[in-house]
C-alpha cells in the first residue's frame, strides 16, 4: 500500500502545529538551534507558500523560481497573522498536489528529479521530519511515524538529498572518495553509500572548502578499495539519524530506538561529517 501524500501531509502539518502553539515563540528549536519555534512556523509557511507557487505557475526555469521568491510577502510580525497565513500555504499547496499528477514536470532544485512527483515526495517528507522539530521544541514525546512513510524517508535522503550535492560542485574543485558505507534497515534490503570529499580554494575570494558528499553505489567496492563501516537499525531510526534527527530517537513515544555504526574508524567520521552536514 503506497503512502497518501494528501493526507500525511495535511496531518504532519497539524501535529506540528498544535505542538508549536503550545510552545513559547522563542523557544529554540533543539535540532535547528538557530530557529525558534516562530522561525520553524515561518519556515513551514514559506515551503508551503514557494512549491505551491512553482506548481500553479508550472515554473520550469531558474529565472522563474528567482521571480517567484522575488515576489515573496514579508513574514508577519503577530504569532496569529503568521498561523492563518501558514494554514492558507498549506492548503494552496494541497490543491497543487491533488491537480497534478506525478510525472507531470515541475521545477526541483536537483536536475534528475524534475517533476511533480518528486515535489509531492519532498513536501511529504519535510513536513514529517519538521514535526519532530516541533515536539522536540514544545517538549513533547516524539510521535512514530508511519513505517512505510519512515523507509520512504530514508530512501529520499539516499536517492535525492545527498546526491543533489553534487551537482554543487564548483569546476575548481577536486573530489577524492573516502568511504563506503553500508546502511541496512531491519527487514529491509541493505544499500551501499559512497562518500566523497570535494576539496578547492575559491578564486574570487581565496575561501578554502571541504565539504562531505554522498550517493549511492551499485554494490559494495572490492575489498581494500576504501574504508568501509555499517549502520543498522529499524527504518524509524535511520530516518530520523539521515535526517539529522538522531537526537529525537531517546524521546520517541514508542521507546528509545538506535542507530548501530561500526566499522573503520575513518569510514565512521567521513559518515559523521556527512549527517553533520544537516537538512534544515
Amino acid at each position: 500500500m503506497s503512502i497518501d501524500a494528501i493526507t500525511t501531509i495535511r496531518e504532519e502539518a497539524e501535529r506540528l502545529i498544535s505542538a508549536l502553539t503550545l510552545a513559547d515563540p522563542g523557544q529554540k528549536v533543539p535540532t535547528c538551534p538557530a530557529w525558534t519555534a516562530d522561525d520553524l512556523l515561518w519556515h513551514l509557511t514559506e515551503v508551503h507558500e514557494f512549491w505551491a507557487e512553482i506548481l500553479a505557475t508550472g515554473a520550469l526555469t531558474d529565472d522563474e523560481v528567482t521571480a517567484i521568491e522575488a515576489a515573496k510577502a514579508p513574514r508577519p510580525e503577530k504569532r496569529e497573522a503568521l498561523l492563518e497565513r501558514r494554514a492558507a500555504a498549506t492548503a494552496a499547496l494541497l490543491a497543487q498536489l491533488e491537480a497534478r499528477a506525478d510525472e507531470e514536470p515541475a521545477w526541483f532544485w536537483f536536475s534528475e528529479q524534475q517533476s511533480v512527483g518528486t515535489t509531492r515526495r519532498m513536501q511529504t517528507h519535510e513536513v514529517a521530519i519538521h514535526r519532530v522539530d516541533a515536539e522536540l521544541t514544545a517538549g513533547h514525546p516524539v510521535s512514530a511515524s508511519d513505517p512505510r512513510l519512515a523507509a520512504a524517508g530514508l530512501d529520499h535522503v539516499l536517492e535525492v538529498m545527498w546526491p543533489a550535492a553534487y551537482e554543487w560542485i564548483p569546476d575548481w574543485a577536486t573530489t577524492t572518495p573516502v568511504a563506503a558505507v553500508e546502511i541496512r534497515p531491519q527487514g529491509g534490503a541493505p544499500r551501499w553509500l559512497g562518500i566523497s570529499r570535494w576539496k578547492g580554494t575559491r578564486p574570487r575570494d581565496g575561501q578554502e572548502f571541504d565539504v562531505p558528499v554522498g550517493r549511492l553505489l551499485g554494490g559494495p567496492p572490492a575489498s581494500g578499495e576504501l574504508p568501509r563501516a555499517g549502520a543498522r537499525g529499524s527504518a524509524a531510526a535511520l530516518n530520523l539519524w539521515a535526517w539529522g534527527r538522531e537526537q529525537a530517537l531517546d524521546h520517541l513515544a514508542d521507546g528509545a530506538q538506535t542507530v548501530r555504526i561500526q566499522g573503520d574508524p575513518e569510514a565512521i567520521a567521513a559518515l559523521e561529517a556527512l549527517i553533520a552536514e544537516g537538512h534544515d
